[in-house]
């Protein structure tokens, strides 16, 4: 039996879903990261590492709800159903800027819940001697299986090298994917984000929607 849930986003006067995901009840037997897909289920690229001076501050949740990361800082919003919240403490006595490159995939602990992908570069700016807690509204990277919730756990991933998510990076670089404003692009962006991990390529006509998008 398929079960298909769908977060609602609206952008006037539109009712616009955010994301959709698509998942294997316990029924159906087997991953979800299969075919196609497998590629994705911890995919290669360059390996990511924080700077020095800086560490993560426990798990990576999907946990909105912690006091830490109800006030965290809003940095990229790729759709309503994988929230990631990242620990980042700085351990000298000078503010550190890291830097958390476009195409960063995050990877599920749990095999049956989605792996998630950024579309764009971002400074995290953290004071010294200082602890912030920044969120994420991933990218879907699995169609075929189950959307994030507050269980969830991520550790972070490769910097993405497939020349298809690359192009979908380059894509992205002047758009607006905040949680306030960007739910007409998120939605697209991760569309497209599902035609290339699902084997299927960028089409003509999704490239120019995804060039044309706004809102």
């Amino acid at each position: 039996m398929r079960r298909f849930c769908l977060a609602l986003a609206l952008s006037l006067p539109f009712a616009l879903a955010s994301a959709a995901c698509s998942s294997n009840d316990a029924g159906d037997g087997g991953g979800c990261k299969v075919g196609a897909n497998a590629a994705y289920a911890n995919p290669a690229g360059t390996p990511f590492a924080l700077p020095a001076g800086v560490e993560q501050v426990g798990e990576i949740t999907g946990d909105f709800s912690t006091p830490e990361c109800e006030t965290a800082e809003d940095v990229e919003y790729g759709g309503d159903l994988l929230p990631a919240c990242v620990g980042l403490k700085n351990t000298t006595g000078a503010e550190i800027v890291v830097k958390i490159p476009a195409g960063l995939f995050f990877i599920s602990e749990d095999p049956e819940v989605q792996n998630g992908i950024i579309l764009q570069d971002h400074d995290l700016t953290i004071p010294a001697g200082a602890t912030k807690y920044f969120r994420f509204d991933l990218f879907c990277a699995n169609k075929n299986c189950i959307f994030g919730s507050k269980a969830s756990r991520f550790t972070f991933g490769n910097v993405t090298n497939d020349p298809l998510l690359r192009e979908l990076v380059d894509l992205a670089k002047n758009k607006v994917l905040r949680r306030s404003t960007g739910s007409k692009t998120a939605y697209v962006f991760g569309q497209a984000i599902w035609d290339v991990t699902e084997g299927l390529g960028l089409s003509a006509e999704r490239k120019k929607e995804l060039a044309d998008v706004t809102g």
